[in-house]
């Protein structure tokens, strides 16, 4: 954002001459410092500037049904619709429903490189893999630990298909942490938990080139990065960011938290703020540097398209109304380095 502002002169004589801060009261100073604090927030953490802007363009789709874990393809935008319990898939401006099964409760479909894809059933408690054509090839419920694959939420692949997806947990301040990180390999098919003790985990996002998973730890209001040692293993876990670093929200919703996570070319990466109505933009360190505000506070997930110029948010008005209506909607991404 550029702002121009009146420049005081310095010239011997001038009555506007800028004082020193050494002429300034420290009283004054200190009452100063809420304003300047609210300046460098708004304009990017630690005085870094946002490096994009987002301007919202057409909702391609108003009557999602708790849209989450979009997914770009060569053939449309995939879309998981929890409260229907389907996949659907938006080309050439019409929606069509692409899969389906009673009590899934899909929240996220990632396409395989190979062929087909994986889907969530977050309801269900199982993970689906399906061929190209969305016929089920097979139903996972349980890890090699014995343990019921719970509330899968989100999902990221590797380069060969492999799937780390988040295995959440109540979602209940008063519940133990018992979010999960769990790998299903792509040939052998067999889901193992990776970590465990998470406070609900939610967005997954594997970024093989830096070596490391990245997790919402979504009611601690933070995200996680995992070292990734190889296929199907982590390392102990840092704090990557905690949203007690972004500006504050007013009336901010109790149970929101990190969400859905995508990541830009040039290493920007996207979360969702559930709960309270907007979208962050981090840096590939884990700077704050943006928030984008969007229509509906229920925003769960985001697809960026290829060219970078485009991103698909999905949110949803309310997640107690009986329909749980929401939307898809296009936001412009403009990037700060051109002119």
């Amino acid at each position: 954002m550029n702002v121009e502002r009146d420049q005081p002169s310095n010239r011997a004589g001038d009555v506007r001459a800028t004082p020193s801060l050494s002429t300034i009261p420290m009283k004054t100073l200190i009452a100063l410092l809420p304003a300047v604090a609210l300046l460098f927030a708004s304009y990017g953490a630690f005085g870094q500037a946002p490096t994009k802007g987002f301007e919202p363009k057409e909702v391609v789709n108003p009557t999602a049904y708790y849209p989450e874990g979009p997914q770009l393809t060569s053939e449309g935008l995939l879309v998981a619709e929890m409260a229907k319990d389907r996949v659907v898939r938006f080309a050439n401006g019409r929606w069509d429903v692409m899969w389906s099964a009673p009590g899934c409760g899909a929240t996220s479909i990632k396409q395989i490189p190979g062929g087909g894809y994986w889907i969530l059933c977050h309801l269900g408690n199982q993970v689906v893999r399906v061929d190209a054509a969305f016929r089920t090839v097979k139903t996972f419920e349980y890890s090699s630990s014995g343990k019921r694959i719970t509330w899968p939420n989100d999902a990221s692949v590797d380069a060969k298909g492999n799937l780390y997806l988040s295995s959440s947990g109540p979602y209940a301040l008063e519940a133990p942490p018992q979010g999960r990180v769990v790998f299903i390999d792509v040939e052998r098919g067999v889901p193992q938990d990776l970590v465990s003790g998470i406070r609900y985990s939610n967005g997954v996002l594997v970024q093989e080139a830096k070596s490391r998973v990245l997790v919402s730890e979504m009611l601690n209001r933070r995200m996680l990065s995992y070292p990734l040692l190889g296929p199907g293993r982590l390392g102990p876990a840092r704090v990557f960011f905690e949203f007690k670093n972004a500006p504050a929200v007013a009336d901010a919703y109790a149970l929101s938290g990190p969400d859905g996570i995508a990541a830009f070319s040039d290493g920007d990466i996207l979360v969702a703020d559930y709960g309270n109505g907007r979208v962050l933009l981090l840096s590939d360190q884990g700077k704050f540097l943006d928030q984008i505000q969007v229509q509906y506070r229920f925003v769960t997930n985001m697809a960026i398209t290829r060219d970078q110029e485009s991103v698909f948010f999905t949110m949803t008005e309310a997640n107690t109304s009986a329909d749980l209506h929401g939307i898809v909607q296009r936001f412009a991404v403009r990037s700060a380095k051109k002119k």
